[in-house]
């Protein structure tokens, strides 16, 4: 079951009527069984009158063989309603997790996006914990529509004077109900803020030594947890105020009810046996309708988790037709690649009609809560010849070109002071770009372990490089053998290996607490063992210690070459004029304006 095709909260919706749907036979045949328990009663009493067509031990009998279908029954429609309940979790959270992947980039610019995603996740584990409250309804309202001809068979004024004293109490509680959803749903937002505040708070506990900051934050966490216990307690104690004021109700009701009966007995108007039926089938509805009174605030709960999730699902998305040029070098028409789409604002990406090269051109980019441009009116060519390797100051925008490149950041959409822009018609996000960012975060590397045996059990050769898509193949460079001999025909399998020799990679695959030069050897590895044709790498040897960088950067481009795949790289380190020939070196301009 998936979410994507329509509105969140209209799909629910759907899905909540097709689950109760499947539910209603069975909690139909389980208020059946309480309409037997109650012939039961009845029969009893005639079986005391002696006007009983059953014998004691038959009458035990069929009451026992009523009590087994009725929890049967129950049995059933509880694991109907958990099994819909849980499988619609599930789909609910599977589509959270896609919708996140295709969120725009900016939201997460200010951070406000990421209490967002918070919020969602909250409202994802609210809806599946709070939605059985419909199903409890369901259940009373057939429990009501059974046992209330019954009750009005009985005593008809008895009933009307339960539902006089009921019903204008119940429109009170629905009022009540909805004045709780702006706080449920400033419950959900404040715990989702509490979250990122305590993940910033642990990382920074294990990373930061400055007692002074750490304290600072640790107050901060400490009131924000303040707040977030006030607001819990004071939600949980109007929820907790609607209960037990439909508990006192029912209470109120049946002293009422047994007061107004003694009325009815006293002038003749019903016998013993009339209270004695009337009090049982009102007991039969009572529980499912108390438990249903119980979960009103659950209603309440599961509504602004809905609310929250059709929120979520408003957020700008990562627009198609925004995406960035794909870098790997497939073969386009020229004409339309550099052609102007009519509407569209977005920067252009196109590719030389020989396929050397990628070109952009009108790209304008600002970060969203700042005022100053990192692009304006920004081109750039970047041939396919060789690697690239990307110079400039610190703050020139390195960093966010390989990110837009590798389409984790999108374009600024054209303003009133700027030209037009667009994309080729049909161009995409690069969906096999490798990009290795200067904030590296591994992956868990039991996934590069499961690819490196792929590549070992499959036994492929490189692929025939292409010198204008993968730079020039160097051996000499690099002293191993194996890598001496036809590059184009080693085993993919011997490329790597021999790459972490060099990069000493192989003793750190199963190691724990990796430092930071040790954890980009391992993305180098990551890069060349993917199937992506073209790595971007934003300061890869930072971190990596100064004897080592040069050999392990030509090793990599030794290797990357052999693959096909082709470089991008940003980087301040001042490299040999050997490594530094292996490059296209593009020095970037900070923008104007």
């Amino acid at each position: 079951m998936y979410f994507f095709s329509v509105n969140i909260k209209k799909r629910l919706k759907k899905s909540l009527l097709r689950g109760i749907l499947w539910y209603l036979p069975l909690a139909l045949m389980a208020s059946l069984a309480d309409a037997g328990l109650l012939w039961g009663i009845r029969s009893f009493m005639g079986l005391l009158e002696g006007s009983s067509p059953f014998t004691l031990w038959e009458w035990a009998g069929l009451m026992a063989l009523l009590a087994a279908l009725r929890l049967v029954f129950m049995f059933a429609k509880a694991r109907n309603s958990e099994t819909f309940l849980f499988n619609t979790g599930k789909s609910v959270t599977e589509w959270f997790l896609g919708r996140i992947r295709t969120l725009s980039p900016r939201l997460f610019h200010d951070g406000s996006g990421d209490a967002k995603v918070e919020a969602a996740y909250e409202a994802t584990l609210s809806l599946q914990s709070n939605a059985g409250a419909y199903f409890q309804l369901v259940q009373a309202l057939l429990q009501l529509a059974i046992f209330l001809p019954v009750l009005l068979y009985i005593s008809w004024p008895l009933t009307l004077f339960l539902f006089a004293a009921v019903v204008p109490f119940v429109a009170w509680m629905q009022r009540r109900l909805h004045a709780l959803g702006p706080q449920e749903e400033s419950l959900l937002y404040a715990r989702s803020n509490f979250r990122l505040s305590l993940n910033t708070a642990r990382r920074l506990y294990r990373n930061w030594s400055g007692n002074a900051e750490i304290e600072h934050l640790a107050r901060e966490v400490s009131e924000e947890a303040g707040t977030l216990n006030r607001k819990g307690l004071d939600a949980s104690i109007r929820k907790n105020a609607l209960s037990i004021a439909m508990e006192t109700l029912s209470v109120v009701a049946m002293v009422a009810v047994l007061a107004f009966c003694a009325m009815l007995i006293a002038r003749g108007w019903m016998d013993g046996t009339g209270l004695v039926l009337f009090c049982s089938a009102l007991l039969l509805c009572y529980k499912p309708v108390k438990e249903c009174a119980r979960a009103v605030p659950q209603f309440r709960a599961a509504a602004s988790a809905c609310d929250v999730l059709e929120e979520f699902e408003g957020l700008p998305m990562r627009a198609a037709d925004r995406s960035n040029q794909d870098l790997n070098g497939a073969a386009k028409d020229a004409g339309d690649a550099c052609g102007l789409e009519a509407g569209s604002r977005l920067p252009r990406l196109s590719e030389a009609r020989n396929d050397d090269s990628i070109v952009i051109a009108h790209g304008n980019f600002t970060y969203e809560g700042s005022d100053t441009p990192v692009y304006r009116d920004f081109g750039i060519t970047l041939s396919r010849e060789k690697p690239v390797l990307l110079r400039g100051q610190n703050g020139i925008g390195k960093s966010t070109l390989l990110r837009l490149l590798a389409g984790l950041e999108e374009w600024d959409a054209a303003t009133r002071d700027t030209p037009a822009q667009s994309l080729p018609e049909g161009t995409a996000q690069p969906a096999n770009v490798f990009f290795i960012p200067q904030d590296l975060e591994l992956p868990p590397r039991r996934l590069l372990i499961e690819q490196l045996n792929s590549v070992k059990s499959a036994g492929n050769s490189a692929p025939e490089k292409s010198p204008k898509s993968a730079g020039t193949f160097n051996p000499a460079i690099n002293n191993s053998p194996a890598i001496n001999d036809k590059p184009a025909s080693i085993p993919k399998a011997d490329l790597l290996a021999n790459f972490a020799r060099t990069a000493g990679t192989d003793r750190l695959l199963e190691k724990q607490g990796l430092s930071g030069g040790e954890r980009s050897r391992i993305a180098l590895l990551w890069a060349l063992a993917s199937d992506s044709p073209t790595v971007l790498l934003d300061e890869p040897m930072a971190a990596i210690a100064l004897d080592d960088r040069e050999r392990i950067l030509l090793a990599f481009l030794d290797t990357a070459a052999a693959l096909g795949k082709w470089v991008i790289m940003a980087s301040h380190d001042p490299f040999s004029a050997t490594a530094q020939s292996r490059f296209n070196v593009v020095e970037m301009e900070r923008a104007k304006g």
